[in-house]
């Protein structure tokens, strides 16, 4: 699959961050107490040489990127990088700009939608797929199949020889390939990634909640945390601030901005489990202080917090994985670097982007790149992400 290389409110419901002695205190947190300005002021001097980190990137690895750290409550920085893509004389990279998040899908969206309906006693994570999704029975293994196993990529599934989108004319013809798809191992064996895993979870999502998934997201996930850049299939109106990611010369034959890159996601109306989600590194803050709030946010619980522990902790299918629930987990030649936390759930997508959540730091870094423009044959990205990380967890860790 195109991702195995990355081992690949208010009353009124808008979010208004508050400015803290030159921090931003995310809302939700645990009653953190506001640092003196000077303290501030030095934690952001001791992140500058991550900043310079990532600059020595752009050109390299990336036309340009958006940087968010934050700890114990506080976003720490947002900080833009280089250019909106690669054309000479392209517009500086803006603060909120807007990217195809592509596999953070996985776990932003879809992952997240399956811990509140689990958390809601709406979703049997043991269950049988063919429970939620009586199309899916039928073919030969696919009976052992369950939900938990979908979410570790352990299900077992036998690749077919070429993309989906390709046998493929509409939503409905990728979903018949996935609902007959042979099974190549016995579920919970084998370790796999692959998209097919979560465009089912996807698909679960909508017919236990009886509502298409980016309207659920909407009204019980986004919305709730004032994610107000976050969707699918993002307005024109906002084409400005969209990122551009590749020339696709191909399957659509243009530039690809402000639709969704995957081209199986692309043939799904831009609506799927795996992929076609677009945010903020602003927005992608919020649900990683959810995450680290173990459910809370702005004095709301939308989870659980056992809940959120279960879907952080390894799930051991097979024996040795190091899959949470949809979420990675740090390895030691990993993107996150030699300093990696061993209990951080972590994510990449294709674009160029990335997402780390650390528990025993308090702490999150979230990377936004548009590495494919304008082609996914820089594979520079391998070696800017384990840097950067390393560089930004330094720069915590010396603010201790």
């Amino acid at each position: 699959m195109r991702d195995a290389g990355e081992k690949k409110m208010a009353a009124t419901g808008r979010y208004w961050p508050l400015l803290v002695a030159g921090a931003l205190l995310l809302p939700g947190a645990a009653n953190p107490a506001p640092p003196p300005a000077s303290h501030a002021a030095a934690r952001h001097v001791q992140l500058a040489p991550a900043f310079a980190e990532v600059d020595a990137w752009v050109g390299k690895a990336f036309p340009g990127a958006v940087l968010a750290v934050g700890q114990h409550g506080k976003l720490l920085a947002v900080k833009a990088f280089g250019h909106i893509d690669s054309e000479a004389g392209a517009p500086v990279m803006p603060r909120n700009a807007i990217f195809d998040l592509a596999s953070l899908t996985k776990v932003v969206a879809t992952t997240s939608a399956a811990a509140l309906l689990y958390d809601r006693g709406q979703l049997d994570l043991d269950a049988p797929v063919q429970r939620y999704l009586p199309e899916f029975a039928g073919t030969p293994g696919h009976e052992a199949i369950t939900v938990r196993h979908l979410l570790s990529h352990s299900s077992g599934f036998k690749a077919p020889g070429g993309p989906l989108w390709t046998h493929a004319g509409d939503r409905a013809g990728i979903l018949r390939q996935i609902h007959t798809m042979p099974v190549g191992s016995p579920p919970g064996t084998v370790y796999v990634y692959q998209d097919f895993n979560l465009i089912l979870v996807g698909e679960i999502v909508e017919r236990i909640s009886g509502q298409p998934l980016d309207g659920f997201l909407k009204k019980e996930l986004f919305g709730p945390l004032g994610m107000k850049d976050t969707g699918f299939n993002p307005s024109p109106k906002l084409m400005s601030r969209i990122v551009p990611t590749e020339q696709d010369d191909i399957y659509r034959h243009r530039m690809m901005r402000g639709q969704v890159h995957d081209e199986n996601a692309y043939m799904m109306g831009g609506v799927a489990g795996h992929a076609g989600l677009f945010s903020t590194a602003a927005d992608l803050a919020k649900i990683a202080q959810l995450y680290l709030n173990r459910g809370r946010w702005h004095g709301r619980r939308l989870l659980k917090p056992e809940t959120v522990k279960l879907f952080m902790q390894p799930q051991g299918l097979p024996a040795g994985s190091s899959r949470a629930l949809g979420w990675d987990m740090p390895s030691e030649k990993g993107f996150t670097g030699p300093l990696g936390s061993p209990r951080a759930i972590i994510h990449t997508g294709f674009t160029g982007t990335s997402i780390y959540i650390d528990p025993d730091r308090d702490a999150f870094i979230i990377l936004l790149t548009n590495r494919v423009n304008p082609t996914r044959n820089n594979a520079e990205i391998f070696k800017a992400r384990p840097a950067i990380h390393t560089a930004v967890l330094t720069a915590l860790d010396a603010a201790k």
